[in-house]
């Protein structure tokens, strides 16, 4: 039987991802996944892959309270009530606009002086979604490990580095980039598969700390050719519901 192995969020899109016992999946999102961004001076998101350091801090987000917390590598920590001040809008890596409003007060400073450079903390707009391509990603660990065997890593491959939604278990290596145009319940809630993820060069660099440690594009060329170098899948909220680890995870059939 296949289960939801692990849940994560990313509260800060770019920052560290946070490991969670239950999500509650909305359609434009998990609760509190991706609910402030990283702006430039430009206008544009903070990509990762120009700011590798930003994985070092670590957030923590309580919505009921609408407090944030970042701890930074040397143990400052930076927290205090969200307050809203302009309203913005930030261009992402595939132009799509995405509304908000800055978030008043000291973290935007801090994390500028950690990037090394002028980025806002920017509070995301209230129902619109917070993630790249779809509201949910999802992978399984079987294919996690056959990537791992590839890089010779085994089960030390971490899967932070892909920052997935849900990880379940069960199902063979790659049955999850199949799974397109098909329904997979998982606890409450159900997610209608858009398409396998493409991977970029984030994928190679350490969750933890951001530095290059694996070729995994390389490896995922190998294993599935150079033309699909993808790995876990896009999928968008069809019913709303809260998912827990350990939940049963069922696939519809195909033509459903």
């Amino acid at each position: 039987m296949a289960v939801v192995a692990a849940l994560h969020l990313a509260p800060v899109k770019g920052l560290r991802l946070v490991p969670v016992d239950a999500v509650d999946v909305r359609p434009s999102g998990p609760t509190g996944d991706r609910a402030f961004v990283l702006r430039e001076p430009d206008g544009r998101i903070a990509l990762t892959m120009r700011n590798p350091r930003l994985v070092q801090v670590v957030p923590a987000w309580d919505p009921d309270r609408s407090e944030l917390a970042l701890t930074f590598p040397d143990g400052t920590r930076v927290a205090g009530p969200v307050e809203r001040g302009a309203a913005v809008t930030t261009a992402f890596y595939d132009g799509r606009p995405v509304t908000g409003h800055v978030v008043e007060g000291p973290f935007g400073a801090a994390l500028s002086e950690h990037a090394g450079h002028p980025v806002q903390l920017v509070a995301r707009a209230e129902g619109v979604t917070g993630g790249d391509d779809s509201a949910v990603t999802l992978m399984s660990r079987a294919s996690l490990a056959a990537l791992g065997a590839a890089l010779g890593a085994g089960d030390e491959l971490d899967g932070r580095r892909f920052r997935m939604t849900i990880e379940i278990d069960g199902v063979e290596a790659w049955a999850e980039n199949g799974w397109a145009g098909r329904e997979v319940c998982a606890g409450d809630a159900v997610v209608g598969v858009a398409a396998p993820t493409v991977r970029c060069a984030v994928t190679t660099r350490d969750p933890d700390d951001g530095h290059r440690d694996a070729p995994v594009l390389k490896a995922l060329a190998n294993l599935r050719g150079k033309d699909d170098v993808t790995f876990g899948v896009w999928c968008d909220v069809v019913a709303p519901g809260r998912v827990r680890v350990g939940d049963a995870v069922v696939v519809a059939p195909s033509g459903r």
